[in-house]
């Protein structure tokens, strides 16, 4: 990977990261996660229109954002992603879900796929987005104890219905079969978009590949481990160890991205 992209890449994530984190860092108190943000964004569209900035982080995005052509859409539909967080604690149906995984992570991969410089940008950002709703997907699957216990529940509301479930279950840190087979719902969900994403890879430069391969592949083995783990998502946190992280590497080195079946049939 070249010091450029490099540079560019981590210009993009110090952006998405910066903005993340207001939002985060300030759990709890909603009016200084909204003049914060607000903040944010006045001082990005200030920057963006002038083309430069006193700040380190809008500067190196600024200037990554007019270099590859970056449409400002994108930077400002993450903000409001992120912003959706100060208040939204439920999604009512997967379409809404989608709409906040788009913002908060697909936003992050279509955005560098301007860096990358890929042929077909128009194709290259459909397997973006599938592949940030996958992640996010992921995300929420690993951290449903800990939303939980901040009173956020991000599964839908009508899919929760179907499976005899309720926002207070989830709430409650309640396991049973039923919460089981919904987990494993989500699961079979997030491998699907996974695999819609792998499709993407060959359009990637070879030199950075390898990277976007193992990140994918990573994130992805947290799904592994929530299975290996008995579905235990309220009290055990799903990560991937080192000594796992190694051999999936090698595994990409010399074999490629490992494939697993989906069976999600709506």
């Amino acid at each position: 990977m070249g010091l450029e992209f490099r540079n560019s890449f981590y210009a993009v994530y110090a952006f998405c990261r910066h903005t993340d984190n207001l939002i985060d860092d300030n759990d709890g108190n909603p009016k200084l996660q909204r003049v914060l943000i607000r903040d944010w964004k006045k001082r990005f569209l200030e920057a963006h229109k002038r083309g430069y900035s006193s700040d380190p982080i809008l500067s190196a995005f600024i200037f990554t954002m007019k270099k590859y052509d970056i449409p400002i859409r994108y930077p400002l539909q993450l903000i409001k992603g992120v912003s959706m967080d100060i208040k939204k604690k439920e999604y009512h149906t997967f379409t809404e879900l989608r709409r906040y995984c788009y913002r908060v992570a697909s936003i992050v991969g279509i955005m560098l796929t301007y860096v990358m410089g890929v042929g077909n940008i128009h194709k290259a950002k459909k397997y973006a987005a599938k592949l940030g709703i996958a992640m996010q997907l992921t995300n929420i699957l690993r951290d449903v104890g800990e939303d939980a216990r901040m009173g956020r529940v991000y599964f839908p509301k009508d899919e929760l219905a179907r499976f005899g479930l309720t926002i207070k279950d989830i709430l409650s840190l309640r396991k049973t079969s039923n919460f089981i087979d919904f987990i494993k719902f989500q699961i079979t969900r997030a491998r699907k978009y996974y695999e819609e994403a792998m499709r993407g890879l060959s359009m990637i430069h070879k030199e950075v590949r390898l990277v976007i391969s193992l990140a994918f592949t990573l994130y992805r083995e947290i799904l592994q481990v929530i299975e290996e783990n008995n579905y235990e998502v309220y009290g055990r946190r799903a990560y991937v160890n080192i000594f796992r992280k190694i051999a999936l590497y090698f595994q990409i080195v010399f074999f490629g991205v490992p494939c697993y079946s989906s069976h999600l049939k709506s």
